[in-house]
């Protein structure tokens, strides 16, 4: 049975618990980051660590944990299951609440880290190009206090990830209340077109207006990658015409790296498979994870 890490302590995953009382699991109150190991380097670890306690402060969730003693357990918890390409799961919850006469509510929070290892998706899916389906039921509010955070309220997303699955495709694309694309169930979304790369801008990219776009730590990458290959990046909202219209699609997370999108339904994208930047930025993010696992920039040891 794999062992996980809960509030500095190694436990069977069979015997990590958490109070019936913690805030997490009544109210949703914590978030999350996904990360992904390669040959026991995790890709970004730092980045990660540090847009998850971007959150905590956000959304008034406690974080005891410095980022060296979160790098430790998980580099231990990979050695201790013998894993090295792996996904990783750092969570935290606000914890259980307790009334102090004195000083108020208090708050016990939790942190535990999961590791497992990888199911890559399928290589056909890079070759052919992933098919997704446009969200129309349900619209993403930018100005909920939780939009751009990676929340413990992942249901409704889940929900809409498996109605795609069910018509045939990997992902469902979301737009927010303005009808503006935000990002899929658990993807940030890229366009390219004319040569340029275009990607939603989250609510700290906009000058103005609010978005419910998680700064995505792959999403991240790619943007740096893009720049420093000449590629023209543009942060804009974009609209459900100009997704169709678009030259090439493609998604990006930890888990998937980038991954190309050749049809919206029934319509194809392009010439219906990967096109020349989707291919290009995969390969430049393939060159930096390897240079990575090598022992070279852009990494964080795990």
């Amino acid at each position: 049975m794999p062992l996980v890490w809960l509030n500095d302590d190694f436990l069977d995953e069979t015997d990590a618990a958490l109070p019936l009382r913690d805030t997490g699991l009544l109210h949703g109150a914590g978030v999350f980051t996904t990360a992904r190991s390669y040959r026991g380097t995790v890709f970004e670890l730092p980045v990660h660590l540090r847009r998850l306690r971007e959150s905590c402060e956000a959304l008034f969730i406690p974080l005891q944990y410095r980022d060296a003693q979160l790098t430790a357990a998980v580099a231990e918890l990979l050695r201790r299951n013998a894993l090295a390409d792996a996904r990783l799961r750092i969570t935290a919850t606000r914890g259980a609440a307790h009334q102090d006469p004195l000083h108020g509510t208090h708050l016990t929070p939790n942190v535990f880290i999961t590791a497992a290892p990888i199911e890559p998706y399928p290589a056909e899916f890079y070759q052919r190009g992933l098919t997704v389906i446009l969200l129309d039921e349900q619209k993403l509010n930018p100005y909920d206090l939780q939009a751009g955070h990676k929340t413990l309220n992942y249901l409704s997303r889940l929900a809409a990830l498996r109605e795609a699955n069910r018509r045939g495709a990997g992902e469902a694309l979301w737009f927010n209340v303005h009808n503006h694309l935000q990002s899929g169930s658990i993807s940030n979304v890229f366009i390219v077109k004319g040569g340029a790369l275009v990607t939603p801008p989250t609510k700290w990219e906009l000058r103005e207006g609010a978005s419910v776009v998680l700064p995505g730590v792959t999403r991240a990458k790619v943007i740096e990658l893009a720049k420093a290959a000449g590629v023209t990046v543009k942060l804009e909202r974009i609209d459900v015409n100009q997704l169709l219209d678009a030259d090439e699609i493609f998604l990006t997370n930890s888990i998937m790296q980038v991954m190309p999108v050749c049809r919206i339904e029934r319509k194809a994208i392009g010439d219906d498979k990967p096109g020349p930047v989707t291919t290009r930025l995969g390969n430049a993010l393939a060159d930096a994870i390897e240079s990575a696992a090598s022992g070279g920039a852009g990494g964080g040891l795990a």
